[in-house]
């Protein structure tokens, strides 16, 4: 992994833009007081733990649902890692911070955006050298590619709901939603082979 490596940070971002469909801007402006709950045991055990006040594109703002992995992630982290990297900051609002033996620390810890590329682009580096078949290859992943992923998944899991969509993803663009709503030609092609 790479230098200054906190596993169990990288693990909830990893979740978090999965699980949530979050830009990678909105991580980084995260803070620990938009995170309810944020102790980790009540973390762990709510069903419907969430983020407020998610500030996206266009000065909007959305609440975010945490699935089961997110919530574990995140539990796991603020439990273990953040209280050491929070101890060394100035102002630890950050909800996701940078690990304190980092000389060129911003001084309020928050993680940067280069980071968390660094970050995604490791998870596929990873994944790549695990994978023999070419077809299951990620290539060069992104912040913004797990984006896509959830938005795809939110949109086959609540039935192609437009209004669900620009609800949790913050998007007012009709050409967005059309582009989650609108599967691949693949998939689309599975839809018809047994009709």
């Amino acid at each position: 992994m790479h230098a200054h490596a906190r596993p169990l940070r990288d693990r909830a971002i990893v979740y978090l833009l999965f699980g949530t469909g979050l830009r990678r801007a909105e991580v980084v402006g995260l803070d620990l007081d938009q995170l309810e709950p944020a102790d980790p045991h009540r973390l762990r055990q709510a069903k419907k733990a969430r983020l407020t006040g998610v500030r996206g594109k266009g000065r909007t703002s959305r609440t975010v649902f945490l699935g089961r992995d997110a919530r574990q992630a995140l539990a796991d982290y603020l439990q273990q890692e953040r209280p050491g990297d929070a101890a060394t900051s100035t102002a630890a609002a950050a909800l996701l911070l940078s690990a304190a033996s980092i000389a060129a620390r911003r001084p309020d810890g928050r993680l940067s955006a280069r980071s968390i590329n660094t970050i995604v682009s490791e998870v596929g580096r990873l994944h790549d050298a695990q994978t023999t078949d070419p077809d299951r290859q990620l290539g060069a992943l992104r912040p913004h590619d797990a984006r896509h992923t959830f938005a795809f998944g939110l949109s086959q899991a609540s039935g192609h709901n437009r209004a669900e969509l620009e609800r949790r993803l913050g998007h007012a663009n009709d050409r967005y939603l059309r582009l989650y709503t609108n599967p691949p030609d693949d998939i689309a092609a599975g839809y018809v082979e047994d009709l």
